[in-house]
């Protein structure tokens, strides 16, 4: 408030993972009237949201306005390397969740991986589209320099200039297509899903 600060998000890439922590972080914004002045948004997982389902309006007393969901794109779906604790259809229930609440929903995706196709972007679109999050962001895979993944990647990674890793710039290729290839249906999928929201 002394900062003029009317908006925030939480730099926690899951907060919502102890309950109970949360719980009386809204409390105390409620107590001391600040949802009034300022709202804010997170990021999190569909599994608490699904988790959490009766509290969402609570979450939006308390100035919860925007929450960014880490989705699993058509890809990611079907590569055993990632731990895949939803489905197609909880990913849908949960973005509807929040949209009943009041707050303003931003679907994640992760494309770029080494069996991304044509076909699975655009899965990931219709995917997108069938959901109808207020956002959609789709993020290149970046394995990070120096980690176990760079390494483990290391011959299927093309861009070593690291002012490039910026989750817009394809790093990686995939066995299928080129980056550029990659590239151009990622801006297809956001050029198709903001002029279809904004007809």
């Amino acid at each position: 408030e002394n900062h003029g600060v009317g908006f925030f998000i939480l730099a926690d890439e899951e907060p919502t993972i102890n309950r109970k922590k949360f719980i009386e972080f809204c409390e105390e914004l409620i107590a001391r009237d600040l949802p009034r002045r300022i709202q804010w948004g997170i990021n999190t997982r569909v599994t608490d949201i699904m988790r959490d389902k009766d509290l969402l309006p609570f979450y939006r007393k308390a100035g919860l306005v925007h929450v960014s969901l880490g989705t699993e794109a058509a890809a990611q779906l079907k590569l055993d390397q990632f731990n895949k604790e939803t489905t197609v259809e909880q990913n849908k229930e949960a973005i509807r969740l929040l949209r009943e609440a009041d707050i303003f929903t931003e679907a994640q995706f992760i494309v770029g991986l080494d069996n991304e196709t044509a076909e699975t972007l655009e899965e990931t679109f219709q995917m997108a589209w069938d959901w109808q999050p207020d956002l959609a962001n789709w993020a290149m895979y970046t394995p990070w320099p120096f980690t176990p993944l760079f390494q483990e990647l290391r011959d299927q990674v093309e861009v070593f200039d690291y002012s490039k890793y910026n989750f817009v710039t394809p790093i990686m290729k995939p066995k299928e297509m080129t980056r550029g290839g990659l590239l151009e249906g990622v801006l297809k999928n956001y050029r198709r899903f903001y002029m279809r929201k904004a007809l």
